[in-house]
């Protein structure tokens, strides 16, 4: 990309500083755009591990889903595709944000401060979208993790009904939700995620033991693949659309992990650790996605732990210690929307951070969870539609306004190449995420409508 200052050698990974490169901390970023890395990253290997953990969660999980709505060919080669899209994107975003730390002379920048300067760099029409930037990227994010921290509780609350009704305590999905409120409550007003590390690392270990117990039952007894459909019903695609989205795309962690790296030149690349670990992630979504609905067809459910036998011990073992791995994430998740909600326009009032209404927001936003989780329990729905509008914009249109806006005064390569690049990711982002959103929308109210 040319740059302003195309004779300046400054090399912003150069002037980065690391902070207890070794020490297992929390850190929060200098910006109003706060992620919690639980690790410093000091090592490649350390780089592609925490790429695997932001990526694999209960989007995986939902995965077989997807593939019943697209059909097992079609959604195969969809994810390839979508998946390799929205990892070019990220490259895009990226080696944006690192142009603009060469033209600013500074060593980082966070996602919202780089899109406003990237707007206020391109052409005057779109210059004014430069002051509300900064809070449009804030206000996704939160709403992002808010939705993320709603399908967990429909998450946890499916595994402990389904728990409980093999032991012959049966009750309505919306109970289970509801006696969420209080634990999630109590969880979430801890403020130091520091006390958290333990057992988010516990929650990890948890979640590896449980994907190995479901590729064991998915994998045996397959029927013949010709009995299950190759291409699914077109009305449906949209939820694979959000669904296969929401599973791939983490991009406020990946910026962080980015951020954190010790040798941050070897994050992308054709064969950079954003390759690898989006790749192998990518591969384990393919994987839980053929086999479950090539194993269960039409009759898998939204999470493929549902579908596994209660009458054997390891399926309710995994049922069990996925339901904890995501209790214990939700705190951690919902760290980005407390930060918007709160900390963004903490100075504004003149409010410390620990005051006392600080914890009233935080009771809200889990209440605010249960309520959302409530009006619909249907996973894949939610899953849908926070991957259709939160990541559409954050992973594809805005990465492509960005590079747009940068290139605008020093052009756009060969037969404007650059210039094609970027309208396909604002317009793929657009029309996906606008038809992906629509009708995850109008599914969440005929789903609620049908629950009253």
């Amino acid at each position: 990309m040319i740059n302003a200052n195309s004779r300046d050698a400054y090399d912003p990974y150069q002037h980065r500083v690391i902070e207890n490169p070794l020490r297992c901390v929390v850190k929060k970023l200098h910006s109003t755009f706060h992620i919690c890395v639980l690790y410093t990253i000091c090592s490649n290997l350390e780089v592609y591990i925490s790429l695997l953990k932001a990526s694999i969660g209960i989007g995986c999980l939902a995965m077989p889903k997807a593939f019943q709505a697209a059909g097992w060919l079609n959604g195969l080669i969809s994810t390839i595709v979508v998946g390799s899209i929205v990892i070019f994107a990220l490259h895009v975003l990226l080696h944006g944000i690192y142009e603009l730390c060469k033209r600013k002379r500074v060593p980082q920048l966070n996602y919202p401060d780089a899109m406003a300067l990237a707007l206020e760099a391109g052409p005057k029409y779109l210059r004014f979208l430069s002051f509300t930037a900064r809070s449009t990227i804030d206000f996704i994010l939160a709403f992002y993790h808010f939705g993320v921290c709603s399908a967990y509780v429909v998450f946890i609350a499916d595994n402990l009904r389904e728990l409980t009704d093999y032991y012959g305590y049966t009750f309505d999905v919306r109970f289970y939700i509801f006696a969420l409120a209080a634990p999630l409550v109590s969880i979430y007003l801890i403020r130091d995620l520091r006390s958290l590390v333990p057992l988010n690392a516990l929650a990890d270990a948890m979640i590896c033991i449980s994907l190995c117990i479901v590729f064991y039952y998915v994998l045996r007894e397959l029927p013949p693949l010709s009995d299950r459909r190759a291409v699914g019903d077109i009305k449906a695609y949209p939820l694979f659309f959000g669904t296969v989205l929401f599973a791939i795309e983490s991009v406020g962690v990946i910026i962080s992990i980015e951020a954190k790296m010790k040798l941050p030149k070897d994050f992308l690349g054709l064969c950079g650790l954003l390759n690898w670990g989006l790749g192998t992630s990518l591969l384990l979504y393919i994987l839980i996605g053929l086999f479950g609905y090539w194993h269960y067809g039409d009759m898998v459910k939204d999470s493929i732990t549902s579908n596994l036998p209660l009458d054997d011990i390891f399926p309710r073992l995994a049922k069990l210690m996925f339901a904890v791995a995501i209790f214990f994430s939700f705190s951690l998740q919902g760290y980005i929307t407390i930060q918007v909600c709160w900390r963004r326009y903490a100075d504004y009032l003149g409010l410390k951070e620990s005051h006392p209404l600080e914890y009233v927001l935080r009771i809200a936003i889990v209440l605010g969870t249960v309520m959302a989780a409530v009006m619909s329990s249907e996973l894949v729905l939610i899953l849908s539609l926070i991957g259709s509008f939160s990541l559409s914009y954050l992973g594809l249109i805005f990465p492509g306004v960005m590079d747009f806006c940068m290139r605008y005064s020093f052009g756009f390569g060969p037969c404007k190449i650059y210039l094609w690049q970027d309208l396909f990711l604002v317009i793929f982002g657009l029309v996906g995420g606008a038809v992906g959103t629509w009708f995850s929308i109008v599914h969440l109210f005929v789903n609620y409508e049908s629950e009253s």
